[in-house]
């Protein structure tokens, strides 16, 4: 699956937008990695992050941009590419995608 991401015009609203659905592809992110009942340190670990960065991943203040960043997490909280796929498209106004 391919997506093209395409960036929305900056204003209050679509900064709102932006911020909610990167809050949350972060809560979706905890939400899996409680389900597979890792503590913060081992996901980052495995996901090659530092802890800080996977508590700025969940907080939605951190994002990944590469595909290779989606994989990683995916794995590391047991979540397969295909549903990792859909919550990003769930959450894809935090990449300025409309």
């Amino acid at each position: 699956m391919s997506m093209i991401f395409t960036a929305l015009p900056s204003n209050p609203e679509s900064s709102y937008f932006q911020g909610f659905s990167a809050r949350m592809f972060g809560s979706f992110i905890q939400s899996a990695r409680e389900k597979a009942g890792l503590p913060i340190e081992p996901a980052a670990w495995l996901a090659g992050m530092c802890t800080e960065e996977w508590v700025s991943l969940e907080a939605g203040d951190l994002l990944p941009n590469t595909r290779e960043e989606f994989r990683l997490i995916a794995a590391a909280i047991d979540v397969e590419w295909e549903t990792m796929a859909r919550i990003v498209m769930m959450c894809s106004r935090a990449w300025g995608v409309q």
